[in-house]
């Protein structure tokens, strides 16, 4: 989360933690081969635009491997057009995995088998500590509750 002071007021309630994909469409070369994030970085990628939480995971991820995003990657949060150049090509998304639940479900995109970095982006809600939620909000935040992967 972020700073400490910039939280005063504010209460967070952490729902998951959601983990980093590396993803690619199902007839891709790369899963032909054992796979290391290098070996990767020199297909085309596709990832969140800086200062983003999935690009900052991204970039942890490739960093403590010793590699760095290559220059040349497409930058966007369109879901619509990372995925089509990702299934109609051959890119590599790199995309918190709840984005791609359902492709990966239906083998629509297949994730490679490269290690994860860290626990994952806290996904969770965050309220003011003095609100008062009316039955609505607090109908939606008890159907967020149960509705988690957990």
């Amino acid at each position: 989360m972020s700073d400490p002071e910039l939280m005063n007021g504010l209460n967070y309630e952490l729902l998951f933690l959601e983990s980093l994909k590396l993803v690619v469409r199902p007839n891709h070369p790369l899963l032909q081969e054992n796979v290391t994030l290098s070996r990767v970085l020199e297909w085309p990628v596709v990832v969140s635009p800086e200062g983003t939480a999935p690009r900052q995971h991204s970039d942890a991820l490739v960093q403590s491997q010793g590699c760095k995003i290559p220059s040349g990657c497409i930058e966007t949060l369109s879901a619509s057009l990372s995925r089509q150049l990702t299934v109609e090509y051959d890119y590599v998304w790199f995309v918190p995995s709840g984005a791609v639940k359902d492709d990966l479900r239906h083998a629509t995109l297949v994730a490679l088998p490269v290690p994860g970095h860290g626990a994952g982006e806290p996904i969770g809600i965050l309220t003011r500590v003095d609100a008062t939620f009316s039955s609505g909000c607090q109908l939606m935040i008890n159907a967020i509750r149960k509705s988690m992967p957990f």
